[in-house]
């Protein structure tokens, strides 16, 4: 009897030409991160070695899915909307698909995603830690203990300042806050999430070094914590505080909390950034395009996303058992909703 022919797999063209899976994948797949002199190489490899790319081929002979699950904390949020589309061309280009998930804040829902996410075999995980105090991570804990390929994006759990790609928030919102100084604002509030939570905490920091520059201090009740970092937390937070501060500038710790002060103040006919100016941060792309163009810090998610996805496929071949929190750079983007006093 004629023994069946052993199907040739990704890792079989990575070990014949001495490279990676994930370059060799990328170079299969015409990316333009690849050399053209790579990309003839591992073709022609492929083609001497009876490579077949099939996506149901590579499942059977890799135990590989092709996809990376995703978990973010709100679709309601243009800033992981945005992320989404990022991360799934970066996967894309290298051969992955993208599978989406919605934790609604909720670790408890985070962990089902997981779970529902292993279950259905992807390669990795890419999430979004939530904004909750105590949160349950049992489940992430096993895939960290296992080595299992997993990736955080935008911020991370203090319990495990790991494997992150973000934003450096401190000093986004430090750049921003002595950029606002230095035009005059001097009665401050500041809205925020939770302050023991990594993306409001650290946006603090930037503000209150900022301050120490300029020898300045506010007082703990201009730091209004909202129920929640959307744009119904922010619209609330702003609507009794405004008349009892007045202050000359909010600063929000996102674009679409800032979007929610602004809807609240302009209800009660106060006057953008005429009788007080407002801030954002994350540089949404509908932020450029309000009634009252939005200043903000823009955070790179295209960088985010690149680190993110080559974080994850490095730890996917085994290639990256030992990583941080890796910082992206952040920038000041001036537009109407500020003004100089």
């Amino acid at each position: 009897m004629q023994q069946s022919k052993k199907t040739v797999s990704i890792k079989d063209v990575a070990a014949y030409v001495g490279l990676s899976v994930g370059t060799v994948s990328m170079a299969l797949n015409n990316s333009e991160k690849i050399a053209e002199k790579t990309k003839v190489i591992v073709k022609k490899a492929a083609e001497e070695l009876g490579f077949k790319k099939n996506p149901f081929a590579r499942s059977l002979s890799t135990q590989s899915s092709g996809m990376v699950g995703c978990i973010v904390p709100d679709l309601t949020n243009n800033f992981y909307g945005e992320m989404i589309a990022h991360l799934q061309r970066d996967l894309a280009e290298i051969g992955y698909g993208l599978v989406v998930g919605c934790s609604n804040e909720s670790s408890k829902m985070e962990n089902s995603l997981i779970e529902q996410f292993l279950d259905k075999g992807v390669d990795g995980i890419i999430t979004v830690p939530v904004n909750e105090l105590n949160p349950e991570l049992s489940e992430i804990k096993k895939l960290l203990n296992r080595d299992y390929p997993i990736v955080f994006i935008s911020s991370y759990y203090r319990e495990i300042p790991k494997y992150t790609v973000m934003c450096d928030l401190k000093d986004g919102m430090y750049k921003l806050a002595k950029e606002m100084l230095k035009q005059g604002h001097r009665n401050i509030v500041i809205v925020t999430g939770n302050k023991e939570l990594v993306p409001s905490g650290e946006r603090v920091e930037g503000l209150l070094k900022a301050l120490e520059e300029y020898n300045l201090n506010i007082d703990e009740s201009n730091f209004i914590e909202a129920d929640k970092v959307t744009f119904i937390g922010g619209y609330s937070a702003i609507n009794e505080i405004y008349n009892e501060k007045k202050p000359d500038l909010v600063l929000a710790i996102n674009d679409i909390m800032a979007m929610g002060i602004i809807s609240s103040l302009k209800s009660q006919k106060v006057k953008i950034p005429k009788d007080v100016s407002v801030t954002g941060f994350d540089d949404i792309a509908i932020a450029a395009f309000q009634e009252t163009p939005l200043t903000t810090v823009s955070q790179s998610l295209s960088e985010m996303s690149k680190r993110a996805v080559k974080l994850l496929i490095d730890r996917i071949n085994g290639e990256q058992r030992d990583f941080g929190v890796d910082r992206v750079g952040a920038e000041v983007v001036l537009r109407k909703s500020t003004r100089i006093i």
